[in-house]
């Protein structure tokens, strides 16, 4: 089973251009910061936005083509979408919203009922299945949510933020559901997030979506290692660098430059872990290493380690121990050398 998508279309100030491919070998989770366009993408892949330019196909059968004006219904589409918001029916029980997909569809009321039921045992919601939404608490309703989408055995499965209503003690074991409910399934599944636990913990491959397009896709190992923009960068907890490598030098494009290993040439990225990076507040001399001058911007306390942001002609964060922080008497707008190996610094073409 396979996705082919090219979508284009306006949605406020977004501009969405993106290109998606995805098959049932694997969960696709799609992250990205606020308002890059995920769950605008979702809803054009189901129906529910108009595409201005693109085409939609869907295992081998063509949902949508602006060439062609060839468009097929949302109801038509066999495709489930679980919403942020979940939509359930206020005056329905569980089990009726879980039924609603099939009696739509022509389905007895007996027989969707008996199979909402079964589907409300899989995911362990069987003692409410009497109760209304406003009984539940927010990780019991995604699970009806849940439920009344792989009813009706949707070829493709639309996800958006199905964990971002639910606490943080319901969170670990909703996610655990989620990765047994959906493991193996021969339909294709794509997962949209803005958390990267969520995505390494339930995802195969991870797309980056930005602005409305996508920069990145690979595994969440991939992504994460060598991420080819700042939020990924941010989200992977790395200094993202960018600039031109020649004869291991590296000259950054705001000025400045490092010396790294490998034989990268051209157009490159670099990344330098936080923890990598050595702070002085006298310029420290030995083994060679590049050494950057700048001012501490901010310090962000994050339980047994500090971020320290550094403004300068390189911007950094660095990461150290408190006891460390103490030592160096740090604190914003005071002047620090930043001291970085070569061997710390991984560099990849752009």
């Amino acid at each position: 089973m396979t996705l082919r998508a090219d979508v284009r279309l306006h949605r406020g100030d977004l501009e969405l251009v993106a290109h998606l491919e995805a098959d049932s070998s694997g969960i696709v989770a799609i992250l990205g910061p606020n308002g890059s366009g995920k769950t605008t993408l979702l809803r054009a892949l189901a129906g529910l936005l108009a595409v201005e330019a693109g085409r939609i196909e869907l295992d081998g059968e063509v949902l949508e083509n602006t060439a062609t004006g060839t468009w097929i219904a949302p109801e038509h589409r066999r495709v489930g979408m679980v919403f942020q918001s979940l939509l359930l029916f206020p005056q329905l029980s569980a089990l009726d919203n879980v039924a609603f997909g099939l009696r739509s569809r022509g389905v007895s009321a007996a027989q969707a009922r008996t199979q909402a039921y079964e589907w409300l045992e899989r995911l362990e919601m069987s003692a409410f299945a009497a109760s209304r939404p406003r009984t539940l608490s927010g990780g019991q309703a995604q699970r009806v949510a849940l439920a009344r989408a792989l009813i009706t055995e949707p070829r493709l499965l639309l996800l958006d933020e199905p964990l971002a209503a639910v606490d943080a003690s319901a969170r670990v074991e909703l996610r655990r559901t989620l990765r047994t409910q959906l493991a193996g399934q021969q339909r294709i599944r794509l997962l949209v997030t803005h958390d990267p636990v969520e995505a390494a913990a339930l995802a195969e491959r991870v797309v980056i979506l930005e602005a409305g397009h996508i920069v990145q896709q690979g595994s969440f190992r991939e992504v994460t290692e060598r991420p080819r923009s700042d939020w990924a960068a941010r989200m992977a907890g790395l200094n993202l660098l960018r600039g031109d490598a020649a004869h291991g030098c590296l000259r950054l494009t705001g000025g400045g430059e490092l010396t790294v290993l490998g034989e990268v040439s051209g157009p490159a990225l670099a990344t330098i872990h936080p923890r990598a990076i050595a702070l002085h507040r006298q310029q420290p001399s030995g083994s060679p290493r590049n050494v950057v001058r700048a001012v501490v911007a901010g310090i962000d306390h994050e339980g047994d380690r500090w971020r320290v942001r550094l403004q300068g002609r390189i911007p950094l964060v660095a990461e150290i121990t408190p006891a460390a922080a103490a030592e160096l008497k740090l604190a914003e707008g005071g002047d620090v050398f930043a001291a970085i190996k070569a061997t710390e610094v991984d560099v990849y073409p752009a």
